[in-house]
């Protein structure tokens, strides 16, 4: 348990959500954490902060302001820090652009150094930016959403100076809608594939799902690239699919077959799922929920993990209790207190290959009752098959000031005086009406 003398809270104002799952939060080699956020006015921000000393500065810098109608909770800013140190964080206008835009370092750790502003232009309406680092390829890899159903990707071979045309690897219809979450992980090699590094190598590990609302399809999907792009079925078998095109290397489709992925869980008679977290560290984890359409009672959180070549649902691990906006009727209803996995080493430096599967089996889960939002920790001593409560991290009463507590995020590479943080305030989704603070907690050394 915490020592609650030794811990002290920390805030960034005006560090309004966001429900992307992608890396907005990374503590770097040089042990410095990194979090990138948008605020209620629309500007996307990295901060750098020292979660080991209480007395160093923390250094905050405003990359851009969107052009776009409002700041809208999906502006999702993504953070990459290259090898050699460099910081690149993308963002998008949800929708309201055709473009991506970019920034990045000129000097490795260094965030008053930022370059200008780049513009990738994606011909149509872009939104949801996921960027990462290929670096047996020396390759930067962006992925993102365009007009709303297609999804794309494109690659640099100079840190970003220049970029791929791109690759549509998902099309979806009118009533698909899919959310694609894809993490960057290292993972033991084993004899399915030759090994990079020390006998570990790279895999992008992606989960999918449909709007609740609008798609056909209730399931949770998944699968993984490898460091030249092929698809791979989650026991590390390439397919016929090559992010990089049909041409390359021999494939046979440039686009996801979505019903050739492995499904996750599937929703039962009546009810949906939405997609909360991807696990970034082995062992492979998905955390959702399931629940029926217009019935905050029934929103119940579970975990998924990856053994014996299937995927395997927790037991029900906790009820959400609320929806965070119930007044919304086109799907934003769903948004709920939201869930996060812990993959904290305690160590500054550390990299997954340095340690293989972390396993912690702890998970973050922001959830009403009836009395109080609540953000509250959950273990495993069962391989992920079923959680018990282990602490009560934070209580925010309900006191008719309508503040809510909700998205947990535990920055990669974690450490464990710093293992999560949420933000705290008012939230109405779609609307620009949300105000709010990330809260961290920090154990920080004496």
């Amino acid at each position: 348990m915490i020592d609650f003398e030794r811990s002290r809270e920390a805030h960034i104002k005006n560090a309004a959500t966001d429900w992307w799952i992608n890396e907005k939060c990374i503590v770097g080699v040089n042990g410095m954490t990194y979090i990138v956020y948008v605020t209620d006015k629309g500007e996307i921000h990295i901060k750098e902060l020292d979660a080991k000393c209480s007395l160093t500065p923390s250094r905050d810098i405003c990359l851009c302001r969107i052009n776009c109608n409002y700041a809208d909770e999906h502006n999702a800013p993504s953070l990459c820090i290259l090898e050699s140190g460099r910081l690149i964080v993308s963002y998008t206008g949800h929708s309201q652009t055709r473009t991506l835009k970019y920034r990045m370092t000129e000097r490795p750790y260094d965030i008053t150094s930022f370059g200008p502003e780049r513009v990738l232009d994606f011909g149509g309406s872009v939104s949801y930016s996921q960027v990462f680092e290929n670096t047996a390829k020396h390759e930067v890899w962006l992925f993102t959403r365009v007009s709303s159903v297609t999804w794309e990707f494109r690659y640099s071979r100079d840190e970003g100076e220049t970029w791929s045309e791109s690759s549509k690897f998902l099309v979806s219809d009118a009533g698909g809608l899919f959310y694609f979450n894809v993490r960057k992980l290292t993972v033991p090699c084993g004899n399915v594939m030759p090994p990079t590094k020390e006998g570990f190598c790279e895999r992008w590990f992606f989960a999918l799902y449909g709007h609740p609302r609008i798609s056909n399809d209730h399931c949770i999907r998944s699968g993984m690239f490898d460091e030249e792009g092929w698809l791979l079925t989650m026991d590390g078998v390439r397919t016929g699919m090559n992010l990089y095109g049909a041409e390359k290397n021999g494939a046979d489709t440039a686009q996801l077959n979505l019903e050739e992925l492995q499904p996750v869980c599937e929703a039962a008679e009546g009810e949906t799922v939405r997609l909360l977290d991807v696990a970034p560290v082995p062992p492979f984890r998905v955390g959702y929920v399931s629940f029926a359409l217009d019935d905050p009672k029934s929103i119940t959180y579970y975990s998924a993990s990856y053994r014996n070549g299937e995927w395997k649902q927790s037991e029900p691990i906790a009820y959400a209790g609320e929806f965070l906006a119930p007044g919304q009727t086109d799907g934003s209803q769903t948004y709920v207190g939201g869930m996060a996995y812990y993959y904290g080493v305690g160590e500054m430096g550390f990299h997954p290959a340095d340690g293989g599967e972390t396993d912690t089996n702890k998970i973050y889960i922001a959830r009403a009752d009836e009395e109080s939002w609540r953000l509250e920790s959950y273990v495993s001593n069962d391989c992920g098959a079923t959680y018990v409560p282990e602490q009560v991290i934070r209580t925010i009463p309900k006191d008719g000031r309508q503040r809510k507590l909700w998205r947990p995020i535990v920055p990669i590479y974690a450490q464990d005086n710093m293992p999560v943080y949420w933000h705290e305030g008012t939230y109405t989704a779609h609307s620009g009406g949300w105000h709010s603070d990330a809260v961290m907690y920090i154990e920080y050394d004496l």
